[in-house]
């Protein structure tokens, strides 16, 4: 209790310290982002911020330090999303979409250091997709992979054909030391090229496909006991290349 309490001191502090301006945070309304099209918008607390629908847009204003949870609805579905407005008045906001049809690939923690360790196992989820879909075997390896984050709070872009860690709910980075404050949450990634070794040969597999990562907050030492329950995918197999 005394050690919330002082956090609480800590963060009022810090707030008192910083000039408030308000700030207008611009998303976009699509299937992409939100699994939907919204039509209607909902914030738990409308003091913290502001928010109205535009043409393919969504905009946010903040009124204060806070957060609160929005519900976005097409009149049939809902996504949800949580905003955090930072002492400054900046917004960060993290979408859950709506999944509906979606790829998804779900991605689980895995040890490393002698098992002293858990880290956030992103390739291992993405080459589980690929060898389950017979884009590539169980002894070939993932080189690159190349993809727009429709998601860059939770996996920013791709740089220079890695994963890229996103952030926390409050838009802090998240550090490799931090990956499990990425435990149950969801990003769609507009993969444009991944490419593999094949008994050393490098392949492309040239794609612009969305998957939908939904992270889990389960430790597997390997992918080889993870069941094969994943849905059809839309990739072309006639687009895995020699480079």
């Amino acid at each position: 209790m005394l050690k919330h309490l002082l956090k609480d001191r800590v963060v009022t502090m810090s707030c008192e310290e910083i000039s408030f301006q308000q700030h207008v945070y611009k998303m976009q309304n699509c299937i992409e982002v939100l699994g939907i099209e919204t039509n209607s918008l909902q914030i738990e607390n409308d003091n913290i911020v502001t928010g109205y629908i535009g043409e393919q847009s969504i905009y946010f204003k903040s009124l204060r330090f806070g957060q609160t949870n929005i519900t976005f609805s097409d009149g049939v579905n809902k996504a949800s999303g949580h905003l955090f407005v930072r002492p400054s008045g900046e917004i960060v906001v993290e979408v859950k979409p709506y999944l509906g049809d979606a790829e998804i690939v779900t991605v689980y923690y895995r040890t490393i250091l002698a098992d002293t360790v858990i880290a956030i196992d992103l390739k291992g989820a993405l080459k589980h997709y690929l060898v389950a879909h017979q884009f590539m075997n169980g002894e070939d390896t993932i080189s690159e992979v190349h993809y727009r984050s429709m998601h860059p709070n939770v996996l920013k872009d791709s740089f220079a054909g890695h994963f890229v860690l996103g952030c926390h709910v409050d838009g802090r980075d998240i550090l490799n030391a931090d990956e499990y404050a990425l435990a149950n949450r969801q990003a769609t990634l507009m993969f444009s090229k991944i490419v593999i070794q094949q008994k050393g040969v490098r392949k492309t597999i040239k794609c612009k496909n969305l998957l939908t990562f939904k992270i889990t907050n389960q430790v597997f030492v390997s992918y080889e006991s993870i069941p094969d329950n994943l849905g059809e995918t839309n990739f072309d197999r006639g687009h895995l290349l020699s480079v």
